[in-house]
């Protein structure tokens, strides 16, 4: 089995930039961290890569964020220094390069960043971790892609998985060392995210125009095609007394709009992406997941600590949530819209359960990540000293 990082909690409430925020009481690493990541797209992975340097920051550690491209789409960006024109671009390899000169270690935040910094710091002595940021075993296309993401995550100093059974796959598909494979889930602020009082979930639903008698669902996330957010609003539309706000941009918001007006009329708004997704999860009754496929979708951890059940689809690590943090209900991967609108129903009916969410905290979570840093940094450190005394006369 993979070695499992267990989840502290050490913390202090500051204030920081004229936020109340959290500061751990861990000692800083003192090491220099390079977070890289696929693109500067306001996507999942790129946000939670960009919010782990803020947090190893407030610790003390010197994190910074780069990005290997642009990305695609016109949609809203993380504000990073971007390397090159593509992931893998010589250009773009050789900046990275040159960029992890300065630091101890690189964190390669998902997708393309595993194969441009296994390629561009080979030689280098600058050790990577690989975060992996989805479903490994989704991401499986051939034999060939297997072997060569295999060999390109051995190449890792240490790989972060989302949950244990993300993993076990790795180990299991990639061969991966299971003493250089950590678990590290998501997280987010509580101090961000909380229950609503009565007031403010009364004014959120008052702006929406939501009456008090009328269950909302609310959908958070790209609108694309891996989301199925169609499924969402045909999941809905079977549900009586039921309104849907989708909040969000992508390549089908026009097609999406279309559906929802024939499904939905007036039950269905598009808020398109917000900068502060706050408000609307103070008004929801329930977030509905409806992805083909997912990691560990942070929208459903900020539900889950603004008090909002989760109904999903049961994909990435969503069983993993529901089974030791999150409330909510789940229906089977590839639902049909009958069975999702059933794990709304069975979501928003009061009789479940929730468990901790304390392992999904950033109070937790960051103490997590600088084990993680010191200990490549320490295994780096011994493997330069033996190379040293090898070569010595």
């Amino acid at each position: 089995m993979p070695a499992r990082v267990s989840v502290g909690h050490r913390s202090a409430t500051v204030s920081v930039t004229g936020v109340e925020t959290t500061e751990r009481d861990g000692s800083a690493t003192g090491e220099r961290v390079l977070v890289v990541l696929a693109s500067s797209t306001r996507r999942g992975a790129e946000i939670e890569g960009e919010r782990l340097a803020r947090e190893l920051v407030l610790v003390g550690v010197d994190a910074t964020t780069v990005a290997l491209a642009t990305g695609g789409g016109d949609g809203p960006r993380v504000d990073v220094p971007v390397l090159g024109p593509k992931p893998l671009a010589m250009q773009t390899l050789r900046k990275l390069r040159r960029q992890a000169r300065s630091a101890d270690v690189v964190i390669a935040y998902g997708s393309m960043t595993l194969p441009a910094c296994a390629i561009a710091l080979c030689g280098s002595g600058v050790p990577f971790i690989y975060r992996s940021i989805g479903d490994p075993v989704q991401w499986v296309r051939s034999g060939f892609h297997r072997e060569r993401t295999g060999l390109l995550m051995r190449r890792a100093a240490r790989v972060v998985a989302l949950w244990d059974g993300a993993a076990d796959e790795i180990q299991r598909l990639y061969r991966v060392n299971p003493d250089r494979i950590a678990v590290i889930p998501n997280a987010r602020s509580a101090t961000e995210f909380r229950p609503p009082t009565p007031e403010e979930r009364a004014g959120a639903r008052s702006d929406l125009g939501i009456a008090d008698d009328t269950t909302l669902a609310v959908v958070v996330g790209s609108l694309s095609e891996e989301k199925r957010v169609d499924l969402a609003i045909s999941a809905v539309s079977r549900l009586e007394n039921t309104d849907l706000v989708v909040v969000g941009e992508g390549p089908m918001r026009a097609d999406l709009e279309a559906l929802g007006q024939r499904l939905l009329g007036s039950r269905v708004c598009f808020l398109g992406a917000l900068p502060d997704v706050r408000p609307v999860y103070r008004a929801a009754d329930v977030l509905v997941l409806s992805s083909r496929t997912e990691g560990m979708p942070g929208v459903a951890i900020e539900a889950g600590l603004s008090g909002v059940p989760v109904a999903a689809c049961d994909v990435g690590a969503m069983s993993w949530l529901i089974e030791h943090s999150l409330t909510g209900a789940l229906c089977v991967r590839g639902a049909t819209a009958e069975e999702l609108a059933g794990a709304i129903e069975r979501a928003c009916s009061g009789r479940l359960t929730s468990g901790s969410l304390e392992a999904l905290l950033w109070e937790s979570v960051n103490v997590e990540w600088q084990d993680q840093i010191n200990m490549t940094t320490g295994h780096a450190a011994r493997h330069t000293k033996c190379w040293l005394a090898r070569t010595r006369p």
